[in-house]
């Protein structure tokens, strides 16, 4: 639920001296990642892992978009980011479960401003689906500190909560007359809620060109979508591992 998996690779090479030449990276990663719905499989999605960084645009995991304003602490951005939170009604183990709508993932854009200081780094972002999949609107807030533990091994714990609208949950997470009738499952009209979440990343430099990136995100589901039908669980984890060649 958090706006990309490894999104603060720029972060992270920013910080390291042995990057200071090599401040694009692409590779290859495998996440696995847990479902807030009943009756559905844990997932493993492989993605290309791709963080590219110019004057005018840029590209990190699941997220792009354009500079408005950067400079070396600050910057304000034009972003577009992938929500990969999906219900595919034909790929659930529960025979209620496949009377339900699909619900689809989406493409949400907006604005995002961060400012890097010696402490870290604080960052809010506004979003809103531009496809009118979801009617999503979701507000975010994060820090995020960089630790070298060695001149190779190096982690950053972040911080954060983003705040969903009405629509995003009643799309996600809601249960109309239709549907209930449908599938057995009470009718439920969830409102806005704040989902808080944590992640730890660790990357470990081999040399020049390669490294090694590890990610684990715990997500605290809000009361408004633990309390549907349709959900079986109060958090949600989700590890990703990936190879990363600089350049």
């Amino acid at each position: 639920m958090k706006k990309s998996t490894l999104s603060l690779i720029s972060l992270l090479f920013s910080y390291n001296a042995i990057a200071s030449e090599q401040n694009n990276t692409i590779g290859i990663s495998g996440s696995w990642s847990q479902s807030p719905y009943i009756g559905q499989s844990n997932q493993f999605t492989p993605m290309p892992l791709i963080d590219y960084d110019s004057e005018h645009f840029f590209i990190s995991g699941l997220s792009g978009g354009i500079h408005l304003w950067n400079n070396e602490t600050q910057q304000l951005d034009i972003s577009m980011q992938y929500q990969d939170i999906e219900l595919d009604p034909s790929d659930n183990d529960d025979v209620r479960m496949k009377q339900l709508n699909h619900r689809r993932t989406t493409l949400l854009a907006g604005l995002s401003y961060a400012i890097t200081t010696p402490y870290g780094q604080i960052s809010a972002e506004a979003l809103t689906d531009v496809l009118n999949n979801s009617n999503t609107v979701s507000i975010e807030l994060e820090y995020a500190a960089y630790f070298a533990l060695t001149d190779k091994l190096a982690i950053i714990p972040q911080v954060g909560v983003t705040w969903y609208n009405r629509s995003h949950n009643r799309y996600y997470y809601g249960i109309n007359e239709n549907q209930s009738l449908a599938s057995g499952f009470e009718q439920y009209r969830p409102s806005s809620g704040l989902v808080p979440y944590a992640v730890l990343t660790t990357s470990y430099r081999f040399n020049k060109s390669w490294s090694a990136v590890v990610e684990y995100e715990l997500d605290w589901l809000d009361s408004e979508v633990k309390s549907s039908p349709i959900v079986n669980r109060s958090n949600m984890s989700t590890l990703t591992a990936g190879i990363l060649f600089h350049f």
